[in-house]
């Protein structure tokens, strides 16, 4: 039997135990979404021990334990040789510094919902009586907000990753060094569902999309919509495409337009 599922119904560590009571040698392919966009990466086992991970341009030890923030994913196993060993930490203290990581990203989202965040820095700062000293990575960071680039970019640019990037980023909002610069949906939201629309639909996805946004008083071009009215289009749009792909294609259509949505509209 394969060994495949779904994050959300087998979490990462119980992968890596399973994999190792088994002692197969192999590699493991993690689909996933962050940030609303697709990821993909590897963790390679040899007799059961984690050997090694890729994902972006990560470290490998870095992305190994960067899969454990992933929840919403699939993941599959393959039987075959793997590439020569990049990780010397033992699964135990992998899984423990993962779900640590776990636990901390939970409360790292309450203030950076998403990797779609852009920042700007504060004009006048005021911090107090505290002084305030960032270390060389929390500089590399700072230097990298300037009202464009987004949590994501700034991550893939240092090279620190999702978890120390938004970790950053979430101290440096509590400093009142930064701020979360106000969300134009014209630039980060419409852009993104259309991309997803034209993927499955081609051009013509041009058209149905347009005149669900008519129908419910969205303007693309604007930042006017509301949370209520960007769900609503997405159901209108929906609709419109059943007879093009079916139920069940437009659905699943639909559905990756609204958990896009949900992760940007979650940085307002």
């Amino acid at each position: 039997m394969a060994l495949e599922g779904y994050l959300h119904e087998f979490s990462v560590p119980d992968l890596i135990q399973l994999v190792d009571l088994s002692k197969k040698t192999g590699m493991t392919h993690i689909q996933a979404q962050q940030g609303g966009e697709p990821v993909e990466g590897y963790l390679y086992f040899r007799d059961g021990r984690i050997t090694g991970a890729t994902l972006d341009e990560m470290e490998p030890l870095e992305a190994a334990l960067t899969f454990f923030i992933l929840h919403e994913g699939q993941f599959r196993f393959y039987d075959q040789a793997v590439p020569a060993p990049t990780i010397t930490a033992s699964n135990e203290m992998i899984i423990m510094e993962g779900i640590g990581r776990q636990d901390r990203w939970a409360e790292i989202e309450k203030v950076v919902p998403n990797t779609s965040i852009v920042l700007r820095l504060v004009q006048n700062p005021d911090s107090g009586s505290r002084d305030i000293n960032l270390a060389a990575d929390e500089w590399r960071v700072l230097t990298m907000i300037n009202g464009k680039n987004t949590v994501a970019s700034i991550a893939e640019r240092t090279g620190l990753g999702w978890f120390r990037t938004s970790e950053i980023v979430a101290q440096l909002l509590d400093n009142g060094l930064v701020e979360k610069k106000a969300l134009n949906l014209a630039e980060s939201l419409f852009p993104q569902l259309e991309e997803l629309a034209r993927g499955a639909l081609g051009n013509s996805s041009q058209v149905l999309l347009s005149e669900a946004y008519r129908r419910v008083g969205v303007d693309p071009a604007a930042n006017t919509a509301t949370n209520e009215q960007v769900m609503a289009a997405i159901a209108a749009f929906e609709e419109a495409v059943r007879l093009l792909m079916g139920r069940s294609n437009a659905t699943q259509l639909a559905d990756k337009m609204r958990d896009r949505a949900q992760r940007i509209l979650g940085g307002r």
